[in-house]
Order: structure tokens, then C-alpha cells, then sequence
């Protein structure tokens, strides 16, 4: 359950839908709910950590919640544990850009976000990065129509081998067209790395990891004519395994990053490593009492958590990657 990495599994837009009416606060309030499974890390935090933790985090050390987004679309997900979707309804999505609009919080991208966690300036607490990884299609249909409406902004991370001239899928899922991209990118859009081929680069030879590396960043910058100095890690980030992790921040730097964003749960902080910054998962099941506790800090927890679900499946391993 604790092991956040990706699972995911369409639509049709052009630029011209790009507003729509806002709802007010009795309509959200009014719509039926999603159906929702029992989940144990929704229980402990409402019920536990959010209470332990209110009022505990100094106010000289603020953070950034990180919202790690897929897709913007109706899709059940049937079989998949709530914990591990990756789909938001559009009417979900509607409500949580609603709540932090309504919160007061302020949608930035990444370099605004770290520039405000490093001067620990006072706008950080009230700040927020909208993230979208894998470039679905349901991006430009569902998702941009309402960030504009309320005035937000976001980073989407690219799989450079599905995004083509004429439209591609990944995992079932169709994908944006370059065309659709330098428009979003013309629009406020930020488009970042999200590898060549999504592959699971825990195992790659580190040659082949390179070649993710620089050759997703060299085609958005080639297509959006803008520097691409950002990367998104694709499935769960190893963080039990030091010695891949600091090769593998090595390689980012020499390739060009200068952030990247993972799996690991949390808030990114003023401590935190720009290289592996935190991100909270969000998909159709974070209603309203759960998404503003995620944005308050109560999820973080599961941070220690996840970190604790994968030493274990390390020690059950035996066999070890090798890297060249």
C-alpha cells in the first residue's frame, strides 16, 4: 500500500476550450460525492496525524505541497486500490482547484517554489506547484480549462516517445501531440523531462539512463524552444538505495537539471534535497476534508511510512541490480 509509484491506464480537445463557467460554493457543496474505499492511510491521517500534528510545524520553517496529478478523467480504475490511482475525476478536480482557490493558496511553478522555500519567504506557506506527469491528453480537455478559470498554473512532465505529430497512447491512455504542446507552452504551460520511454531506470545501465536523460530534454527543448532544467522520476523513487541515488542526482547535474521531483511522499521544505523533492499523490479519492489535510501537512507521515515498506521488500531481494 505504501509503495507510491505510477499505474495508469482519452479525449478529444483543441485550444478553443479553454473557459468555463465557475461553479459557486453551494454547487460544489450540493454534488454528490465520489464513492470512496476504505483506506487506512486516509484514517490515520484524519483521525490521528492531522490532530498530533496541528499547530506543531514552526512557522520559520514553511513548506510546499508538491501535487503529483496523472489524468483528469472519469476512468474507475476497476481493480486498483484507491491508493495507487492515478485518475481524478473532472468534477473532483473542479472542487480541489476550487478549495485552493478558496484556501487562499498561490499556484507557482518549481522555480518560483524553490526561490520562495530557500528566503523562507512568508508567501511559501500559501503556495502550491501543480504537477501532471505522463502528458495525457485529458490535460489540455479537462485539467487547463479549469486551472485558467481559477488562475493556475502547472509543470507537465513528458514521456518523449508518446508525444508525437499525430496523437499517441501510453498505458491506454491517449497523449498530447507536440502541436498541442508548444500552444499549452505558449498559454503558461511549463513542460519538463519525464524520460524517453517511462522506463523503470532502477536496473537500466547507467548508459541507458543517460540516454533517458538527455535526449527527453534535448526534444521539449527543441519543441517548445525554451531550457528544460526539470525532470520528474518515473514509478517509485529508490530511495533505499544511496549509492544509485547520489549517482543518479550526479547524472541529473551533469545532464543539465537542476531539479527533479519523485514519489516520495511529503511537502517539500527548506531541508529538502531540490534533486528529490517531495510530491503528495492526488487522484479522485482526496475529497475535500482529505486534500486540505495532504495540503496542511497531515500526509506527510507517510513519508516514513513508504520509506519503511521498501527497505523491507530490499531485504527480501537478494539479487541486486548491477550498474556499469
Amino acid at each position: 500500500m505504501f509503495d507510491a509509484g505510477e499505474k495508469t491506464h482519452p479525449d478529444e480537445a483543441g485550444m478553443n476550450h479553454l473557459s468555463r463557467s465557475r461553479p459557486d460554493a453551494s454547487q460544489l457543496a450540493s454534488r454528490t460525492p465520489s464513492v470512496s474505499m476504505f483506506r487506512l492511510d486516509r484514517l490515520l491521517t484524519l483521525h490521528f496525524f492531522q490532530r498530533v500534528l496541528n499547530g506543531a510545524r514552526s512557522p520559520s520553517e514553511a513548506s510546499i505541497p508538491i501535487l503529483m496529478y496523472h489524468s483528469i478523467s472519469d476512468d474507475p480504475e476497476p481493480g486498483i486500490p484507491g491508493y495507487y490511482r492515478v485518475s481524478t475525476s473532472p468534477s473532483r478536480f473542479r472542487e480541489q482547484m476550487h478549495w485552493l482557490k478558496e484556501q487562499g493558496y498561490d499556484a507557482v511553478g518549481i522555480p518560483e517554489a524553490l526561490r520562495r522555500l530557500e528566503a523562507q519567504a512568508p508567501d511559501a506557506a500559501r503556495s502550491v506547484v501543480l504537477t501532471f506527469d505522463d502528458g495525457f491528453h485529458d490535460f489540455l480537455r479537462q485539467a487547463w480549462p479549469v486551472m485558467q478559470d481559477y488562475g493556475h498554473t502547472a509543470t507537465v512532465f513528458l514521456p518523449t516517445a508518446f508525444i508525437g505529430a499525430i496523437r499517441k497512447s501510453f498505458k491506454g491512455r491517449e497523449c498530447l501531440t507536440w502541436s498541442e504542446v508548444r500552444d499549452l507552452h505558449r498559454n503558461g504551460v511549463s513542460f519538463a523531462s519525464h524520460t524517453v520511454t517511462h522506463p523503470r531506470l532502477y536496473g537500466l545501465e547507467w548508459t541507458d539512463i543517460q540516454r533517458e536523460l538527455l535526449d527527453s530534454r534535448a526534444r521539449i527543448e527543441d519543441e517548445v524552444q525554451a531550457p528544460v532544467i526539470y525532470f520528474a522520476y518515473p514509478y517509485a523513487y529508490p530511495q533505499e538505495d544511496r549509492e544509485f541515488v547520489h549517482r543518479f542526482e550526479q547524472e541529473l547535474l551533469n545532464q543539465g537539471y537542476r531539479a527533479a521531483v519523485t514519489s516520495v511522499i511529503g511537502c517539500a521544505g527548506f531541508r529538502s534535497n531540490p534533486l528529490r523533492l517531495e510530491r503528495l499523490p492526488v487522484n479522485d479519492g482526496d475529497d475535500e476534508q482529505f486534500f486540505k489535510a495532504k495540503l496542511a501537512g497531515a500526509y506527510d507521515w507517510m513519508a516514513d511510512a513508504q520509506a519503511v515498506v521498501r527497505r523491507m521488500k530490499a531485504s527480501f531481494h537478494s539479487i541486486r541490480p548491477a550498474y556499469a
